[in-house]
């Protein structure tokens, strides 16, 4: 009989404190929006971080000294193309 006195007197004393439960929703809907705000700004770091950094080079495939080359093989004896060490470019 005691505790559901309690549970009455608990129920009705927040019925009752309409100021303090007022103050604790508008305190939970702020926290909320600033929750939804930091995690936009932290999805939109990762993002630009994630992003690939532009490739400076207007070769598509391989550069040497300045020019665009297309292929490149183990170097042969007949090389078209540019030697670079081991490979031909051309």
């Amino acid at each position: 009989m005691y505790s559901n006195l309690c549970a009455v007197l608990a129920n009705m004393t927040a019925v009752s404190d309409p100021k303090p439960a007022r103050r604790l929703g508008h305190a939970s809907i702020a926290v909320s929006i600033a929750g939804i705000f930091l995690g936009a700004i932290i999805v939109i770091v990762i993002v630009i971080n994630a992003s690939p950094a532009a490739d400076t080079s207007p070769c598509t495939y391989y550069e040497i000294n300045g020019l665009c080359y297309e292929h490149k093989t183990y170097y042969k004896p007949a090389c078209s193309g540019v030697r670079r060490g081991d490979y031909c470019y051309y």
